[in-house]
């Protein structure tokens, strides 16, 4: 039976669609996958003839430039085309097991699922402030270019602290996910289901230099290292904190505190006072304030569910039917 390759001896291609992202943090990309595997394609397409000042820098970095002429009454998506067509001949021409789609285009979404259904592992990446999470949970990995410019900072803002709540709301999925029956699971699954979960999840972008200081952020999972060398073991320090995740992401709270609201907008026109809208949420979840359950504020609440997010929005301290 065939197995995959080591991690060092992967082969991978790299498609740049330069229009849709640039070269800027082209170079940061290259070091985060330098340990994946060797590559042995870099290409960026666009045309070249409005874009020669980029000469030298594609030179330096080792990238192939795709000419593509654009034409008056069109040709925007020609970059997209020939990107697709190069990456179906590498899939069935060349040996590259790992392909790297640099755009933030959902129109990348069928190529993506194309390549992993033949069995290729696809890394994204591309601008997080425009790339569809559609994208984004496609692929096996991907990386926000942004991340490249981030600089530490000792006062969070506002949108940094709803990134933790998301990021503590993701962990507590991981683990119930991947726990076994003594309600434990080993690091390295972990982490797998991280990424699998959430394929733009790095540890490392969010301040932590290995995965073990990662977990010892969170004080509601402990750590059991092993007397030897091998894996750590994870489990909830509280047991019953499991339930309440279950429940938490379970299929039908999202449309319970839908029917919730809606009932009261119906009332009271289409607004809902957002303390009145956290205890509905509150009373769903079966906890006592909205704070004590995985979404710690009505914005997260709102970014964790697809249904109500579609359906409601808020505006300062009150919810809003759409």
């Amino acid at each position: 039976m065939a197995t995959r390759a080591p991690i060092a001896e992967r082969q991978l291609a790299v498609l740049i669609d330069f229009e849709n992202t640039g070269l800027k943090s082209i170079q940061w990309l290259f070091d985060q996958v330098s340990d994946i595997g060797r590559i042995i394609v870099k290409k960026a397409y666009a045309d070249w003839s409005v874009e020669a000042d980029k000469r030298d820098q594609l030179l330096e970095l080792g990238i192939e430039p795709i000419h593509l002429f654009h034409s008056s009454g069109g040709g925007k998506n020609s970059s997209d085309i020939r990107l697709a067509i190069d990456a179906i001949e590498l899939l069935y021409q060349s040996p590259v097991d790992t392909f790297i789609i640099v755009s933030s285009d959902s129109d990348f979404v069928p190529l993506v699922n194309k390549l992993r259904s033949a069995g290729k592992t696809v890394i994204g990446a591309g601008r997080e402030a425009v790339v569809s999470r559609t994208l984004v949970r496609s692929c096996d990995r991907y990386f926000y270019l942004e991340q490249s410019d981030k600089v530490p900072s000792t006062e969070p803002s506002p949108q940094e602290e709803r990134h933790k709540e998301q990021v503590d709301q993701l962990l507590m999925r991981a683990v119930r996910a991947a726990i076994d029956e003594q309600g434990r699971v080993v690091g390295s699954k972990l982490a797998l289901t991280l990424q699998r979960l959430d394929p733009s999840f790095d540890y490392r972008t969010l301040g932590y230099s290995t995965f073990i200081k990662f977990i010892e952020a969170f004080h509601w999972l402990k750590i059991i290292r092993p007397k030897g060398s091998g894996d750590i073991t994870i489990e909830f320090i509280d047991p019953s904190i499991t339930s309440t995740v279950e429940f938490a992401h379970s299929e039908t709270w999202q449309s319970e505190i839908d029917t919730a609201w809606s009932k009261r907008a119906n009332k009271s026109g289409q607004s809902i006072p957002g303390p009145t809208a956290a205890m509905d949420a509150a009373r769903v979840l079966d906890v006592p304030k909205l704070s004590a359950s995985p979404y710690k504020t009505l914005q997260s609440l709102l970014e964790a569910s697809d249904t109500l997010h579609t359906k409601w929005s808020r505006d300062k301290n009150t919810i809003v039917r759409r």
